[in-house]
C-alpha cells in the first residue's frame, strides 16, 4: 500500500537511533533522481497518543493538549525523509499489525519492532543505540516485565552483554521495591495488599518482609555519614531510614533523638516544620504535632486512620513511631504507596479503612483557606471540600463524623486539627461577616451533634512570622484583626 508522507509522525522515543543520518538521507535522495526502487517503509496505526508530548508529523515539530490518533514510523525514517525532500507526496508502506494498538500499553513493544528492523537493515544500530533501548526500557519497566534474555533477543545481542547494560537500573528498581515493601509492612499492610502494589507474588512479599535487614546502618553513622547519605545509600526515603534507625527506643528516646523537645502541657508551639518527614504540601503540618498526638492518645502498635493524608506526615511519623496506619487523599504520588487514592463523597458515604481505628487524625482544608492550592490536585468529579459554601462545609464534617463514630471502636479517639478561618484577609475586624467564617466552636458543635465528647483543647499555634512587614502594617491601617491560632480537638465516642 501507500501513504501520504505528510500523515506520518516520526516518534522520536519510538525510533530507536539517538539521531537520523544526514548522508543517509541525501544518498537516498540522489537514488529517488534515477529512479531506484526502496523497499516498504513500516507503520503502525496508534491511538490514545499523548501529544503533549513533542513529535514530528511531515518533519515539523508539534504540541498539543489532546490525545490523538496518528500513524508512527516503526521502520524506514531515512527513507521517509527521503521521499519528503524530494517532494514525493505517497510513499510505499506496510503495517506492522492489521489494527490500531493502545500506544501507552504498547509504547516498549513498538520501541523493540523498530530496533529489531533496524539491526538487520539500513544503518545499522550502533552498540549505543542497542544500550540506550535497554535502559530506557528498563526503566519504564519497574516490574521486570521485560527479561534481559528477551531484550537480548529483540537487540540482536548476547544476554551477558544486557545484563552489563541494565546491572545498575534493576539493582536500584529491586532495592526500591524491598524498601516500599518494608515501608508498607511496617505500617500494617497485609501482605496481599502489599502483593497488589509492587507486582509480585504474596510468597516473595512475605520472605522479603522476613530477610530485609540493614545490618550496617550504624557502621556508617560511626563513619560519620549523615542519614541523607544513610538513605541514599539505602536506596529508600529518609524518614523509613529514621525509623529503622530508631528501631525498638521508647517514644521518650525517639523525641530526644529527633531533636524534638516534648511538651507535657497544651500549648504544642512548632514554629517550623520538620523536612525530613512529609512532602511540600499545601496547609503542610509539623511532624512534632502528629508525634505529640501519638505519644498521648495512642500507644506502638495502634492503628490510625488519615483520612486526608496530603503530603504524608502522619503516615511518615506514625512509621518513626512504630504504629499502624491508612491514610487516603484525593491526590496520588509515585513516591507515596501508602496513601491510597479515595474521594470522601458527601452523597454516597462509604467506609474503606479495613480495620477499626485506635485514633482518626483529622486535619481537612481549613475551609477556603487553601482553595487555590488545593483546586490544583483535584478535578470537577472530586473536588476538595475547600471548594464548599460554609453550609456544605459543615454538612460533609457533620456526615464524616457520624460516618466515623458508626465505624469506629468504643475506645477511638478523633484527633481534629483546625482553625478558625474568617473573612478577615481585606475586611476590618468591626466589619467581618459571621456568614463568611468558620471557628473552632463551629467544630466543636458539630463534633458534640454527631456523637463525640470533647476531652481536651490542645493549642498549635501558627508562626506569626509568615507575615511580612508589610504586610503587618496594612493590617493596623485598615484595623484588620488576622488569625495565627490553631486547635487540635480531642474526642472521644460518647
Amino acid at each position: 500500500m501507500e501513504v501520504h508522507v505528510s500523515d506520518l509522525t516520526w516518534d522520536q522515543f519510538i525510533y530507536p537511533r539517538g539521531g537520523k543520518s544526514e548522508k543517509t538521507i541525501s544518498a537516498y535522495i540522489e537514488a529517488l533522481t534515477i529512479g531506484a526502487q526502496f523497499p516498504p517503509i513500516k507503520i503502525q496505526r496508534v491511538f490514545n497518543y499523548p501529544s503533549s508530548t513533542p513529535f514530528r508529523k511531515g518533519g515539523k515539530g508539534g504540541f498539543s493538549d489532546e490525545t490523538i490518533e496518528v500513524t508512527i514510523i516503526l521502520d524506514g525514517i531515512h527513507r521517509w525523509f527521503a521521499f519528503k525532500e524530494s517532494g514525493i507526496k505517497k510513499i510505499p508502506a506496510v503495517e506492522w499489525k492489521d489494527k490500531p494498538l493502545d500506544y501507552e500499553k504498547n509504547k516498549t513493544a513498538l520501541l523493540l519492532e523498530g530496533a529489531e528492523c533496524n539491526i538487520s537493515h539500513g544503518d545499522r544500530l550502533s552498540s549505543g543505540d542497542k544500550k540506550r533501548i535497554a535502559r530506557d526500557i528498563t526503566t519504564s519497566d519497574p516490574e521486570c516485565k521485560w527479561t534481559e534474555s528477551a531484550l537480548a533477543e529483540k537487540l540482536g545481542v548476547i544476554q551477558q552483554t544486557v545484563n552489563t547494560w541494565i546491572s545498575d537500573i534493576r539493582a536500584r528498581q529491586k532495592a526500591s521495591r524491598n524498601t516500599v515493601i518494608l515501608r508498607l509492612s511496617r505500617l500494617g499492610w497485609p501482605q496481599e495488599m502489599i502483593a497488589k502494589v509492587v507486582g509480585l507474588d504474596r510468597s516473595v512479599i512475605s520472605r522479603n518482609v522476613q530477610n530485609t535487614k540493614i545490618s550496617d546502618m550504624h557502621n556508617l553513622l560511626s563513619q560519620g555519614h549523615d542519614m541523607d547519605y544513610v538513605a541514599r545509600h539505602y536506596h529508600m526515603d529518609l524518614a523509613l531510614a529514621w525509623a529503622l534507625r530508631l528501631e525498638g527506643k521508647t517514644d521518650q528516646e525517639k523525641f530526644k533523638e529527633l531533636g524534638w523537645g516534648l511538651r507535657t502541657w497544651d500549648q504544642w508551639y512548632f514554629n517550623e516544620c520538620d523536612e525530613r518527614f512529609g512532602d511540600d504540601w499545601p496547609g503542610r503540618i509539623p511532624a512534632q504535632l502528629v508525634a505529640h498526638t501519638l505519644f498521648f492518645f495512642t500507644k506502638p502498635g495502634d492503628l490510625v486512620l488519615d483520612p486526608m493524608a496530603g503530603g504524608g506526615v502522619v503516615p511518615d511519623v506514625c512509621l518513626l513511631f512504630e504504629r499502624k496506619c491508612q491514610s487516603f487523599d484525593l491526590a496520588l504520588r509515585d513516591n507515596r504507596p501508602e496513601i491510597q487514592r479515595y474521594y470522601w463523597d458527601p452523597q454516597n458515604w462509604t467506609w474503606p479503612v479495613t480495620k477499626k481505628p485506635d485514633l482518626i487524625f483529622f486535619d481537612p482544608p481549613y475551609f477556603s483557606k487553601k482553595e487555590r492550592d488545593y483546586e490544583k490536585k483535584t478535578n470537577a468529579e472530586s473536588p476538595s471540600i475547600s471548594s464548599y459554601t460554609k453550609e456544605e462545609y459543615e454538612s460533609f464534617l457533620e456526615g464524616f463524623f457520624l460516618l466515623a463514630h458508626r465505624k469506629s471502636k468504643a475506645i477511638t479517639r478523633m484527633a481534629l486539627l483546625n482553625a478558625d478561618w474568617r473573612d478577615f484577609e481585606s475586611t476590618p475586624a468591626s466589619k467581618e461577616k459571621p456568614d463568611k467564617s468558620i471557628t473552632i466552636f463551629d467544630y466543636h458543635r458539630v463534633l458534640s451533634k454527631t456523637g463525640w465528647k470533647v476531652t481536651h483543647r490542645i493549642e498549635c499555634p501558627l508562626s506569626s512570622e509568615r507575615l511580612s512587614g508589610n504586610q503587618v502594617q496594612k493590617m493596623q491601617d485598615k484595623r484588620i484583626l488576622g488569625t495565627v491560632g490553631r486547635t487540635l480537638l480531642i474526642a472521644k465516642r460518647s
